[in-house]
């Protein structure tokens, strides 16, 4: 999952790269890192070089920049194994860089300057919005066109790419909100996984009467994690899907009843201290997987991005995922997102070079493969993804691949706000959650000023296309 700063439509739209240096920086949330050689300060004309090709040692060599977020050591070497070599053996007439950010920042910066790198990997669909508002990055409709990409993709993925009515990225993974369970817990405690709603309020009730944080919970060091949670309640709990799609599809508004039952019993549990016991806004999000793992919280609502962090970092917790339980209501429902987007930079000075990449790194399915079954990468939303050819891998992961797969077949998606939600909506909503759990917003005025965005967004046309 993706992160976004207010200041992104700032940065974008005046360029004023001096005043907004020392601005803080938002990051992702999705488990899908990757880059190598950063630089997080360079100059406006050094970016502005590599966006045009000039490389002093690339010869004749066509130069493309791709961005990616911070990498360790270990993620690094991964990526070369299955996207830097890949992509040198596959365009050897290109001198391909992939150039690390340390922080989201610094790209935006480069951008709004009028240099950056040529292929964007961006937080996803809203925050491709924000760069297509302030025509930072190209429309890719006429490369949809040469490359057939319309059917390649699932379309709830592929539309939601969509901003003004024009295509601007290619979905770069799908992901969801689940509910991780540590299973030595439970069979400590002597407890069985909820299947119900009601049975997870009691279970809640009972871990924290135990001692336990029922459900681990951090933002201190992203508050957009909030997202996380908001979009996993309007979707499961409360008027679910259908009030959410009614609200930025239909005729809806955000202030309607079965959304603000949605908010009710978010603010409910964690006023009861079921989520992060009541102190998430001093606990990181690196916090809140280690209390998992750890057993101080036998549950957390977290992204599927977390399970190959699990699975690297944490080899001996015992944990299994599943949907969220059933309200008895809206049914099961898997709150969806795509994980990020591929976007080309408007000064790109090769952005046809940089289209053909695009479609290599989409079309090239034995790697794809290889760095699921081998690396734990999350999957493209491609109609012709066979999870067959995953079978053999871990499990958990295996277990949660299908469980993404059967939603879309069976109809169980919800929507996650960095997927579907207005970009304005979203931050501003981000930014706000805190203030509805501190009571220092009403839900009234909260939920209000969340349909002032939404309804522009309407009048605008700019909101997300849904499933």
């Amino acid at each position: 999952m993706k992160g976004m700063k207010r200041t992104l439509a700032v940065v974008l739209s005046t360029g004023m790269v001096l005043s907004l240096a020392a601005c803080g920086s938002s990051g992702s949330g999705s488990g899908q890192a990757s880059p190598e050689n950063s630089s997080a300060a360079e100059t406006t004309e050094a970016a502005a070089e590599s966006a045009a090709g000039v490389s002093s040692d690339s010869g004749e060599k066509t130069k493309i920049v791709i961005s990616y977020y911070l990498a360790d050591d270990n993620q690094v070497a991964v990526r070369h194994k299955y996207l830097d070599d890949p992509l040198a053996e596959a365009f050897p007439n290109d001198d391909i860089e992939i150039k690390m950010y340390t922080d989201r920042q610094s790209l935006q910066i480069e951008v709004a300057g009028g240099g950056g790198p040529d292929i964007l990997d961006l937080d996803g669909p809203t925050d491709v919005a924000e760069f297509a508002k302030a025509n930072r990055v190209l429309p890719l409709d006429d490369y949809a066109e040469q490359y057939g990409w319309a059917g390649m993709f699932y379309d709830w993925a592929y539309d939601s790419c969509f901003y003004d009515g024009k295509l601007y990225s290619l979905p770069t993974s799908f992901e969801g909100m689940v509910i991780y369970y540590n299973m030595d817990v439970f069979e400590k405690e002597g407890w069985e996984k909820p299947k119900t709603k009601e049975e997870l309020e009691a279970l809640c009730k009972t871990a924290r009467d135990a001692g336990y944080i029922p459900i681990a919970f951090g933002n201190s060091d992203y508050q957009g994690a909030v997202d996380w949670l908001y979009s996993t309640f309007t979707s499961c709990y409360g008027g679910g899907v259908s009030a959410v799609k009614e609200a930025l599809a239909g005729d809806g508004h955000y202030t309607d009843d079965g959304i603000r039952e949605s908010f009710e019993i978010m603010d409910t549990w964690w006023d009861n201290g079921w989520l992060g016991d009541n102190a998430s806004q001093s606990v990181t999000t690196t916090d809140m997987v280690a209390f998992f793992t750890e057993g101080r919280a036998p549950m957390m609502i977290d992204g599927t991005w977390a399970s190959s962090q699990l699975l690297a970092t944490y080899p001996d917790c015992n944990w299994d995922s599943e949907m969220m339980p059933d309200d008895g209501v809206n049914g099961q429902i898997l709150p969806f997102a795509t994980g990020g987007g591929y976007a080309i930079n408007a000064a790109s000075e090769n952005a046809d070079e940089a289209a053909k990449i695009l479609n290599w790194i989409f079309t090239s399915s034995d790697r794809h493969y290889a760095s699921i079954n081998e690396a734990s990468y999350q999957p493209y939303p491609l109609k012709d993804f066979d999870i067959t050819k995953l079978e053999g891998m871990d499990s958990k992961l295996y277990d949660q691949y299908k469980l993404l797969m059967d939603a879309q077949t069976n109809n169980q998606i919800g929507y996650c706000s960095w997927t579907f939600y207005p970009s304005d909506m979203r931050v501003y909503m981000n930014e706000n959650v805190d203030g509805l759990f501190l009571k220092t917003l009403s839900l009234d005025d909260f939920l209000s000023e969340c349909d002032g965005y939404l309804q522009k967004a309407k009048e605008e046309g700019t909101v997300p296309t849904l499933p």
